[in-house]
């Protein structure tokens, strides 16, 4: 099982929120594997140089670590037109960045680690925990 983090999930984690450091630790108790979707890493990353924050930046280094950046392929990016697709013929948006995240899960069977179930549970076929 491979878990792949969702940017809030990364922010409350460099943010020091204890439930998830606590699932984040149990999970790498467990030997779970856990992964950041590229579009995640740029969501996170352009937040660092908008607002220089040099110690949030340095944890988000340092979590990179042990959850690597992984990237996509055209798979995913068919997947991921397929989904907006799916969604506009059920009256159903949501953002382009959510849609690609959840293809890249799908495509890699990753269990995708969100607070915002509202919009990705919206998704048949994506498996989600909300720590």
């Amino acid at each position: 099982m491979t878990y792949a983090l969702d940017t809030n999930i990364i922010i409350d984690f460099i943010n020091g929120e204890s439930p998830v450091l606590t699932q984040f630790h149990n999970a790498v108790k467990s030997n779970v594997l856990m992964a950041i979707p590229i579009v995640v890493d740029y969501e996170v990353c352009r937040g660092f140089y908008h607002t220089k924050s040099a110690y949030k930046e340095s944890t988000y280094r340092k979590l990179r670590l042990y959850c690597p950046v992984v990237d996509m392929n055209a798979k995913t990016w068919d997947k991921a037109a397929s989904i907006w697709a799916t969604l506009r013929k059920m009256g159903q948006t949501i953002g382009d960045a959510d849609i690609i995240i959840a293809a890249h899960c799908i495509e890699n069977k990753y269990t995708l680690i969100t607070h915002n179930t509202k919009h990705f549970q919206l998704i048949k076929g994506l498996q989600l925990l909300d720590w």
